[in-house]
C-alpha cells in the first residue's frame, strides 16, 4: 500500500507541476498586460482589432516559450474594455493562426463568451480557474482544458488571459508517469474524467461521487493546488 501510496502522491506533483507550468506565463503577462490596457483604456473602450495588435505579442510569446504543449493562448475582454467588434483575441495551433472574428455571429461574441466556465468563474471570484474537460467547439473542435486568470484594470475585473491544452497532449505527457499502476484516473474537481487508464473509464465520463470510488477498491489522492485529483488502484 505504501508504494501505491508514494506513486499517487508522484503523480499528483507532476499533474501539479503541468498546471504550475501552464500557468506561469500567464502570471508573468498579466501585470504587463494590465498595463498595456489601463493606457489604452484611458479614453475610453478600444475596437477588438485594437486588442488584437495590443495582445498579439504576449500571446505569442506564451505559445513560442513555454515548456507546456499549448494548443492555444490569448485574452477575452470585458466590455468595459471593449466595445466594439471582436473581444476575443486568440491565437492557436500549429501556425499560432489568429481566431478569426467570423467566427461568431454578429452581436453574439460577447454574449456566448461571457456565459463560458473560463470566463465566469473567474469574473465572479477574481481567482484563477482551470475549465474541462469540454469539448472546445468555439476553437479547437477538440477536448480541452482550460487555464485562466483574471485581469483587473483600475481596480475593475477587465477579462481573463487564457491558455489551452488538448487532452490529448495532457494524456500523452502525464500517462507514461502514472503506466507503475494500471487503471489510474484523473478527475476534476466535478468528478469529470480527465485522462484515464482505467478501460472502463474514458475521458469525459462524469463519476457522480468521488469518496464512493473507494468501495471498488481504489483510493484517492487530491491536489492541493489544482482542482484535480487521482483516483487509484489501494494495492496490496
Amino acid at each position: 500500500m505504501a508504494t501505491t501510496l508514494l506513486a499517487a502522491e508522484r503523480a499528483i506533483r507532476n499533474v501539479d507541476d503541468f498546471f504550475a507550468g501552464v500557468f506561469a506565463p500567464l502570471t508573468e503577462w498579466r501585470p504587463v498586460l494590465e498595463a498595456q490596457l489601463e493606457a489604452e483604456t484611458a479614453s475610453g473602450p478600444i475596437t477588438g482589432q485594437r486588442l488584437v495588435e495590443l495582445v498579439s505579442a504576449g500571446s505569442h510569446r506564451i505559445l513560442d516559450t513555454t515548456e507546456r504543449p499549448l494548443y492555444g493562448a490569448g485574452y477575452c475582454a470585458s466590455s468595459g474594455i471593449v466595445s466594439e467588434g471582436n473581444p476575443l483575441a486568440w491565437w492557436q495551433g500549429p501556425e499560432r493562426s489568429l481566431l478569426a472574428s467570423s467566427t461568431f455571429g454578429p452581436g453574439q461574441a460577447a454574449i456566448d463568451l461571457f456565459r463560458l466556465e473560463w470566463y465566469r468563474v473567474p469574473e465572479t471570484t477574481g481567482e484563477r480557474h482551470v475549465a474541462g474537460p469540454f469539448v472546445d467547439y468555439l476553437c479547437s473542435n477538440e477536448i480541452t482544458i482550460t487555464s485562466t486568470l483574471p485581469i483587473f484594470v483600475r481596480g475593475e475585473f477587465a477579462g481573463v488571459v487564457c491558455a489551452d491544452v488538448l487532452v490529448a497532449d495532457l494524456e500523452e505527457r502525464l500517462l507514461p508517469q502514472t503506466e507503475e499502476w494500471a487503471g489510474a484516473v484523473l478527475v476534476n474537481v466535478n468528478g469529470r474524467v480527465v485522462v484515464s487508464s482505467d478501460p472502463d473509464l474514458a475521458t469525459g465520463d462524469r463519476i457522480a461521487d468521488l469518496d464512493a470510488l473507494a468501495s471498488d477498491g481504489r483510493r484517492l489522492a487530491r491536489s492541493t493546488e489544482f482542482p484535480f485529483a487521482i483516483a487509484f488502484p489501494a494495492g496490496e
